[in-house]
């Protein structure tokens, strides 16, 4: 069912109407809506449950919406377990009823907000692990309405990036994520590689330990992000605005010497983005509604009425000020529907 001059919601509470809006179960229901699309002349976007993303006061053209939320075994042997879900399922949920099954590897992504489909659009990540690790395929539907199976190279992953998030793609011609395939192993085999997940659990590559459960990696990862991290419905915002910035070996020596401690990162090296805004002054700051969050200054909050360009206004501004201070672009996480 397609219907017009919709609000949408999102985690940053930002008043955005839609044009159109379809909510899809189905490959049919996407078929249907990519129909309405090519006569009214409506462009499709998708959106989840609006966590990473900043709206535009008018959203053009047609939202679709999934709301397959199952999730199917198959295939199983004694070290691993493959499963279809829905893009609609919500993640953590995914999160949970995956260790209830005692499926591990998703334990350090406890807590992200969001829904499935949105999970590989910028390879979700937190704690050292990343969501390309443990993906098999992306059930899409393409442009012609047909179903397909990318695969997890198919989609081109990056550092918080894939093919589905790419500067320079044209949207229109993306496919609709409808639900992905992962592959789980039955035995735990946790990582604790990131240093306060590490030290939350009293282990550490000097201090090493019995290692935990996966469920107390879960735990430790939860209440990590729950002390750092506002909870939307408290706070309004779209969780970390900034890329953490991917340095070279010079940028990393000169970020060095301003205080700044960038670590390790493949072939070279990356710097915290909160740590960059907080030696830049901005952390706790506030203009008007916006402002950053006094915990963590990677985290933009909509402290009232704010719209979405005082928030991309404040961010240019602290992009500016890292730019100036640094010699480092940031780069914003979200992306912007319009």
């Amino acid at each position: 069912m397609i219907r017009s001059e919709i609000l949408l919601k999102n985690t940053l509470a930002l008043q955005s109407l839609a044009d159109h809006v379809a909510d899809v179960d189905s490959v049919a229901d996407v078929q249907d809506a990519m129909e309405f699309g090519r006569a009214h002349g409506a462009a499709l976007s998708c959106l989840g449950e609006g966590s990473n993303v900043i709206l535009m006061p008018r959203v053009s053209g047609l939202i679709c919406r999934v709301t397959r939320a199952d999730i199917m075994v198959v295939d199983s042997d004694a070290e691993s377990v493959t499963i279809d879900v829905g893009a609609g399922k919500n993640w953590h949920e995914l999160v949970q009823e995956t260790l209830a099954q005692n499926w591990f590897g998703l334990e350090n992504l406890a807590l992200i907000p969001g829904a499935v489909g949105a999970a590989p659009v910028q390879n979700i990540g937190a704690y050292g692990v990343e969501v390309a690790e443990r993906l098999v395929s992306v059930d899409v539907v393409r442009g012609d309405g047909t179903a397909h199976k990318m695969s997890a190279a198919d989609c081109k992953f990056g550092y918080r990036d894939s093919i589905f998030k790419r500067r320079g793609t044209d949207m229109s011609q993306l496919p609709l994520i409808f639900g992905i395939t992962l592959r789980l192993s039955k035995r735990p085999a946790v990582k604790l590689s990131y240093r306060d997940l590490g030290n939350a659990l009293g282990h550490s590559e000097t201090k090493p330990s019995a290692l935990p459960s996966p469920q107390q990696v879960a735990e430790a990862v939860m209440s990590i992000r729950r002390a750092k991290l506002p909870d939307p419905s408290e706070h309004p915002n779209a969780g970390s605005f900034f890329k953490n910035p991917v340095l070279d070996g010079v940028a990393a020596d000169r970020l060095r010497e301003r205080g700044a401690t960038p670590y390790a990162f493949n072939d070279g090296f990356k710097v915290s983005a909160a740590q960059l805004i907080d030696l830049a002054g901005w952390k706790g700051r506030r203009r008007g509604d916006v402002g950053c969050w006094s915990q963590q200054p990677l985290v933009l909050i909509n402290y009232g009425q704010a719209t979405a360009q005082n928030v991309l206004d404040f961010a240019n501004d602290i992009q500016r000020s890292v730019s100036e201070t640094f010699q480092v672009e940031l780069e914003l996480e979200p992306s912007v529907l319009s």
